[in-house]
């Protein structure tokens, strides 16, 4: 599904003055739905379909879907970008913890349609999965204190139940299982693993199983448990071992086979269907008799607006097009500076996620993608076909071992899309990959760096260069290691790694231009020079930086936190080119010199003087 749009609630500049930028608008707009239940809607009692969006760098909302009219009612959250926990309080209450930045706990009166004032979770950045116990209390995970809070809607009090793991370096604790009375079972990680449960008689926090297991599902009646060796089960009254004869069979079924043999999850309505949301669509459907068998769902756009999100990257066509990604939500979208209309795609693959990494290669369009190291190639002439995997096409994958490409993508010398990659959760390191654009090959070298993920890429006509540095999914940042500058030949692979002192940290922004290669740490700019095969030069800057543009012959263009700055690489001048807004997130500049960048959700336009 495809969405084509005119942004005609800003004004434009038509034609922006030279070294003035002017916001072109807000183009990048999706769902990202990381919650949904079903409630009885006391206003009319209609069963509903309830879901919960997270809109990146913006406000999130909660959306009512009648089940049998399709139409559509959208709630904004009072703050926050949205949420992973989501509890139906009775029927009456809608209780939502939001995740990033700062972790809110919202209650939503469903009669009244409104919103109580919000609940912080101090020194908290994200609410996970939340869940409603035997207690009548609300239990939930956090990131990344690794806690287990409770919430209680008859005194609207929010307790921090405390650390669940012991291990220091365990950031999460997610998700949180609340079906057997008497207890709450919570899983944690990344960098030990292991369940939790909570008695709700005695308040005490006990290991449950063995280090590494996962839970599969918690009911009434039994805990199904993940091992090393299979699946085993306990009794959800006593929590002792049963046998393992006879219970697999009687686990509830959670997904179903889609189109394409896709597996997509679902709830079960009140009136026996099923209701799933896959990207920017949902589906209500009749249950199968066989959930092996695949069903022909009908997919539905979410019957809101998209609200406006994060631009996650972007680049430009021949044409002069812009494309860029969504910061959270697994779409992509285009913005054409002539007509102001814009386009936001469905979901580019199965995967949840984003896009890092956009290159155009033949005037085909190769994507890198978050959480399941996915890499495709989308053709823009072409009907959009992702769910028979035609357009855009899933060419190959990176992961499990690579599941993040921190450092976007870039074409090389040799005509390859490059990609940089950070390791699976609770994991230092990474890894790099190449995508062949006539033949579709996929070729990945893991751990070029040992232990450190890439973090930035660029080319020249002979080399790809990246940088890395100890960030790692799951992990707090590993201050041991030293990062690296790193030159790689294709075809060869490591012929220089340059290391940083401890404590000196590489980021995303590194570029090749004029035959020189810049990259940044802390509020300097260190200059490469292939020829010598040395840095010959490091530039104190007024601030961080972590995107480089080149502006034009022999000058580069850095953001920082409210100017874009210009360096004249041959004579050192430094001159400010313009205000801007805040923290750059993204920047491509087209062949006739304009520069297009991104704060937030917002894009902005600056033709050079």
């Amino acid at each position: 599904m495809m969405v084509l749009s005119i942004a005609s609630e800003l004004v434009y500049a038509s034609v922006p003055k030279a070294g003035k930028p002017v916001l072109s608008g807000q183009p990048c707009r999706n769902f990202n739905i990381l919650a949904r239940t079903s409630v009885i809607d006391p206003k009319d009692n209609r069963e509903k379909f309830l879901l919960s969006n997270y809109a990146d760098g913006e406000t999130g909302n909660i959306i009512l879907i009648d089940i049998k009219t399709g139409k559509g009612e959208n709630f904004p959250l009072p703050i926050g970008a949205g949420a992973w926990g989501l509890v139906n309080y009775h029927n009456n209450k809608i209780i939502v913890g939001t995740c990033t930045d700062q972790a809110y706990l919202h209650v939503f009166d469903l009669k009244k349609r409104k919103w109580a004032e919000p609940i912080v979770s101090k020194g908290e950045s994200y609410f996970w999965q939340m869940g409603l116990a035997s207690d009548n209390k609300i239990y939930g995970g956090t990131y990344p204190g690794c806690i287990l809070t409770q919430y209680d809607p008859a005194t609207n009090e929010l307790k921090n139940l405390g650390k669940v793991s012991d291990n220091p370096e365990n950031q999460y604790s997610r998700p949180v299982y609340c079906q057997a009375p008497g207890y709450v079972f919570v899983w944690y990680g990344f960098n030990t693993k292991g369940i939790k449960v909570y008695h709700l008689d005695s308040g005490k926090l006990e290991d449950f199983g063995q280090p590494d297991d996962v839970i599969k599902e918690v009911n009434t009646e039994f805990i199904a448990v993940q091992t090393k060796t299979g699946l085993a089960f306990y009794d959800a009254k006593t929590l002792k071992p049963l046998p393992t004869e006879g219970y697999e069979a009687k686990m509830e079924k959670t997904h179903i086979k889609i189109q394409n043999g896709e597996w997509c999850s679902f709830i079960t309505l009140k009136n026996g269907q099923l209701a799933g949301v896959r990207g920017q669509d949902y589906f209500i459907t009749d249950a199968p008799e066989n959930y092996s068998a695949t069903v022909n769902v009908s997919l539905k756009r979410i019957p809101v607006e998209a609200p406006p999100t994060t631009i996650m990257s972007i680049t430009h066509d021949d044409e002069g097009k812009i494309w860029g990604s969504c910061g959270f939500g697994q779409t992509i979208f285009s913005f054409d500076p002539k007509t102001k209309e814009y386009w936001n795609s469905a979901a580019v693959c199965k995967n949840g996620g984003e896009v890092y990494g956009m290159v155009f290669v033949n005037k085909q369009l190769h994507l890198s993608a978050y959480v399941g190291g996915d890499l495709m190639i989308y053709d823009p002439k072409k009907p959009w076909n992702q769910l028979e995997n035609k357009n855009p096409k899933l060419v190959g994958t990176v992961g499990p071992d690579l599941i993040r490409p921190e450092a976007k993508s870039v074409l090389g010398p040799d005509g390859n899309v490059w990609t940089g990659w950070s390791a699976k959760y609770g994991i230092y390191g990474g890894g790099l990959s190449s995508v062949n654009p006539l033949t579709q090959e996929v070729k990945s070298w893991y751990d070029p760096i040992p232990e450190q993920q890439l973090t930035g890429i660029t080319a020249d006509h002979e080399y790809i260069y990246f940088t890395t540095n100890g960030h790692a999914s799951g992990l707090p940042y590993n201050n041991d290691i030293q990062c690296h500058f790193v030159v790689w030949k294709p075809g060869i692979g490591v012929v220089k790694a340059i290391p940083f002192e401890k404590g000196i940290a590489l980021n995303r922004a590194l570029l090749a231009m004029d035959g020189l290669v810049i990259f940044s740490h802390k509020k300097e700019l260190s200059i490469y020079d292939p020829m010598k095969k040395e840095i010959t030069q490091t530039i104190q800057i007024s601030d961080y930086t972590n995107v480089l543009v080149r502006l034009k012959e022999n000058t580069l263009g850095f953001f920082t936190n409210d100017v874009l700055t210009s360096l004249n690489l041959k004579t050192g001048k430094m001159t400010e080119v313009c205000k801007v807004p805040g923290e750059i997130g993204a920047a491509t500049v087209l062949p006739d010199g304009t520069v297009y960048y991104t704060c937030k959700s917002k894009l902005y336009c600056l033709r050079q003087a």
